[in-house]
């Protein structure tokens, strides 16, 4: 089925006038934010009718969040002008990208010669200089900084030094007032595309004198957080006109990642937001008032972020003008594409109108208070999540040995993990340690033991990665050689996941697991589910080719291409690569899809019918490490001369850092919107050091130095992230190694909670 806009929308309450708490959120996307405009000029015109002219869109949002392009947009409309009203009408959006988006990326002349140059400059420095968007946006904004926006308003960037997310919210200033920076210099870090446009430095310094410097680059678009949602995207392929495959990737080595990567993590950020927003919606008792519009049928020139010719800007204005008149959809990411046709984009947004004039003529928005109700042995839903990481893997290895051991003391030596948990998620080589402890072996009980991680990581990490020799011609020749293919050939990392996991398929493991790759050939994320299979039985692949696929790392591993057969004759195509590019941090995933299982239909089982009832979620997150603050080793003031060359592995480590910094800041809210916020314990190491951080050096002193860090984990406090510092600083919770023994305890009565339950039930069935 052809679908032609991607659109997202439950029907809009009418019960809680006054109590609302609207959100507007827009994507980025460089020159196609002219599709949001078009939108958004629509919306405020209707308000408008309702309200009279002197209607505004910062009127009846309570908080305005947007990335990149969606950040500009977002300054415009809240942005004060000398009468304390909006700076820009949403109807001058239009206007404002038509005009400026020429000379903010000046196209080049058709001759070949001035394209070869433009392409030589680009490979060692940014393709745009950016001085026209500074000043455009330091004579527009002024001086006005966040405080003094006209509603609340919500800007990601990403800090290249701290290699971590920073959110610029007017909700945060109390707490930081250093994040009050000028709306010109967060504009201009937000919009800061790597290869694209440099990036941004400054600084800003709080009442008592303190100074904050800030190393910026483009970040992704964040969720929201009872709610009424309205979020714009900025428009994307057509999934016909998707441009890689496996077969072409896996040859790819930096040459052929240059532009790719850019273009892979920002379609993998918007997707996940895609695949999270309805169901963190849902918890929030939210999901009827919640719209996505965006459209999927952008072709060649239209689905860039520069090309600024007339022509094109004309087109792109056509499509926000075209997506008015379409029907509301619903996302599909196991098709990459869009179905169930329900309503008018234009009905859809006059109901909006209706409700946030009411809701703004009558109270301030307020939000709910979660309490965390008592536990309930024998209805938790056990999550274990384990990030990705190369041979880092190492790290969490040793912490689940520790925590296996500790389930035997309590109920005897055949206890493993897998009879414990509910769902096991990992991404890339946390997907093979889940397919580890689930696969079954000859007498279905796990193939591997926790404490074999170490043993299997030990022995075969320096083959999957074998260093170069040690002299000049040896190492030259691998440098050369990675320029144009990846760096290592995969080969015995394939041959020895088929022969430990057979043939053995994701509906055989012992419990239920969820696995993240990326699709390359479609641009969105493959997330492989048991709680999907009934509902997408292509999905039923081999755990071998699942955890080739989440693990093919760009760069390091060739991209994985393989095929499955339903039963029906079908065949799926899949063409993937690390699914860390996604979800490095897998733990959102896997609440996910259990969440959609319990509210889709009434789960079978142990699970509640709800899960918002109950605090039901009990999460075990483990890290695989990252980098000690104090050693990271970029800044804007050198990223700002980079061009394709020196972002290519850099963006790798920032995309993976931000994906799962993204989940240490979501997390926490989400549980919390579960009533489980109680009920979780992540457990990261900051401090690697040397060669610790990297995926690949697989020499015995490194390795061994990472069995090290998981045991001097063990005996490090409980910790939760600074998400200004990016520092986990204790919580007042004992040693990890003790809330492991307290967890080991609440699973041990669980299950033997469980297992009574199903011996009552069955006696009752006969």
């Amino acid at each position: 089925m052809s679908m032609e806009s991607t659109s997202q929308v439950f029907q809009l309450q009418h019960q809680s006038y006054g109590k609302l708490i609207t959100v507007l959120s827009i994507d980025g996307g460089g020159i196609r934010g002219l599709i949001p405009g078009v939108i958004l000029a629509f919306l405020e015109s209707h308000l408008q009718k309702l309200d009279g002219a002197g209607a505004r869109l910062a009127d009846y949002f309570d908080v305005i969040a947007g990335t990149s392009t969606g950040g500009l947009v977002t300054a415009m409309l809240t942005a004060p002008n000398d009468d304390n009203r909006p700076l820009f009408d949403a109807k001058d959006i239009k206007d404002f990208y038509l005009d400026h988006c020429p000379k903010i990326f000046p196209q080049e002349r058709r001759n070949p010669i001035s394209r070869a140059a433009r392409m030589f400059k680009c490979l060692f420095g940014p393709k745009y200089d950016g001085k026209y968007l500074h000043s455009l946006l330091r004579e527009k904004l002024g001086d006005a900084k966040l405080h003094q926006t006209l509603t609340n308003i919500v800007i990601p960037a990403f800090d290249i030094k701290k290699l971590q997310p920073t959110i610029f919210s007017t909700y945060q200033l109390k707490k930081n007032p250093s994040l009050d920076a000028s709306l010109s210099d967060i504009c201009i870090g937000t919009s800061a595309a790597p290869t694209y446009l440099h990036a941004h430095y400054f600084e800003t310094k709080d009442s008592d004198g303190h100074t904050r410097q800030f190393n910026l680059i483009d970040s992704d678009p964040k969720e929201h957080g009872r709610f009424l949602v309205l979020s714009l995207g900025t428009g994307s392929p057509q999934v016909k006109d998707q441009k890689y495959d496996a077969k072409s990737a896996k040859k790819w080595g930096c040459f052929g990642w240059l532009i790719t990567l850019a273009d892979v993590f920002s379609r993998a950020s918007s997707d996940m937001a895609d695949y999270h927003n309805p169901t963190v919606l849902q918890a929030l008792h939210s999901q009827e008032n919640y719209l996505r519009i965006q459209d999927d049928t952008l072709t060649r020139e239209m689905s860039s972020v520069d090309v600024a010719t007339k022509e094109n800007l004309e087109d792109l204005v056509r499509v926000g003008e075209k997506l008015l008149k379409k029907a509301v959809f619903k996302r599909s990411l196991n098709r990459g594409a869009v179905n169930h046709a329900l309503v008018k984009q234009p009905w859809f947004i006059h109901q909006t109108c209706f409700l946030v004039s009411l809701d703004l003529k009558d109270t301030k928005s307020t939000s709910e208070v979660f309490q965390l109700q008592h536990q309930s042995y024998g209805k938790l839903i056990t999550v274990l999540s384990i990030d990705g990481g190369g041979i880092r893997g190492l790290i969490p290895g040793v912490i689940l040995a520790f925590l296996e051991s500790h389930l035997q003391k309590l109920d005897g030596e055949e206890a493993r993990l897998a009879d414990y948990f509910d769902v096991i998620a990992g991404t890339s080589t946390g997907g093979l340690v889940t397919a580890m402890l689930t696969a079954p072996n000859d007498d279905n009980r796990p193939l591997f033991d926790a404490k074999d991680i170490k043993d299997f990581y030990l022995h075969h990490c320096p083959k999957i990665f074998p260093r170069e020799r040690r002299n000049p011609i040896s190492r030259a020749a691998r440098m050369f050689k990675c320029l144009f293919g990846p760096k290592y050939d995969g080969k015995y990392l394939q041959s020895l996941l088929k022969e430990k996991l057979g043939d053995t398929k994701l509906h055989q493991t012992l419990t239920n697991i969820v696995i993240p790759a990326f699709d390359i050939k479609k641009l969105q994320p493959t997330i492989f589910s048991t709680y999907q299979l009934m509902k997408n039985p292509s999905l039923d692949a081999s755990l071998s080719d699942i955890c080739i696929g989440t693990s093919a790392a760009p760069t390091y591993l060739p991209a994985h291409y393989f095929e499955t057969k339903d039963s029906e004759g079908l065949t799926r195509q899949f063409n993937l690569i690390d699914g860390g590019v996604a979800a490095n941090n897998p733990t959102l995933i896997a609440i996910d899809q259990v969440t959609r299982e319990m509210i889709t239909r009434k789960s079978r089982g142990i699970f509640p019918q709800d899960p918002k009832e109950q605090g039901r979620f009990l999460v075990l997150s483990l890290g695989t490490g990252s980098p000690q603050v104090k050693d990271q080793k970029y800044n804007a003031k050198s990223a700002k001369k980079w061009g394709c060359f020196g972002w290519l592995i850099t963006l790798v480590d920032v995309f993976s850092r931000a994906s799962s910094d993204m989940a240490d800041y979501h997390n926490p809210t989400v549980l919390q919107a579960l009533h489980s916020q109680e009920n979780y314990l992540r457990i990261q190491d900051d401090t690697l050091t040397g060669m610790m951080p990297s995926v690949d050096v697989a020499t015995k002193e490194n390795l061994e130095d990472l069995v090290r860090v998981g045991e001097k984990l063990l005996k490090k406090a409980v910790s939760r992230v600074n998400l200004e510092t990016g520092i986990y600083e204790p919580s007042n919770q004992g040693t990890n190694e003790e809330a492991l023994i307290r967890l080991a305890q609440i699973l041990s009565k669980e299950k033997r909670l469980r297992d009574a339950t199903l011996s009552i039930n069955h006696l009752d069935s006969n």
